[in-house]
């Protein structure tokens, strides 16, 4: 499974609020929808893209006790013109318990 390399893209103004999700231990990922020369490694771990042109980690899921995936405040992004966006796209990395989804919520 090949994709493009893209950077993630944080705010220097704010934290990383993806509690613990690929934005806060990566700089870098690769888009397996988008057609490009790089593999998924240890270093850059894969994404996909869901149907409301929202990127999501690709083999990192919640379970039952978690809510999730929502988005932690990161996008990726490439200047490749195969980037399927004209601009960066929203990374949903962020998964909570229910308790802190509760707690957060109110």
């Amino acid at each position: 499974m090949k994709g493009l390399l893209c950077n993630i893209l944080q705010s220097k103004n704010s934290p990383n609020c993806s509690n613990h999700g690929i934005s806060a231990r990566y700089d870098k990922v690769i888009l397996v929808d988008a057609q490009g020369p790089f593999e998924p490694n240890e270093n850059t771990p894969a994404v996909r893209l869901g149907n409301n042109n929202r990127a999501y980690p690709l083999n990192e899921e919640g379970n039952e006790n978690t809510v999730g995936p929502m988005f932690g405040g990161c996008f990726i992004w490439s200047s490749d013109s195969r980037f399927p966006s004209n601009q960066p796209i929203p990374l949903h990395d962020r998964w909570e318990t229910q308790e802190q989804y509760n707690i957060l919520s109110t």
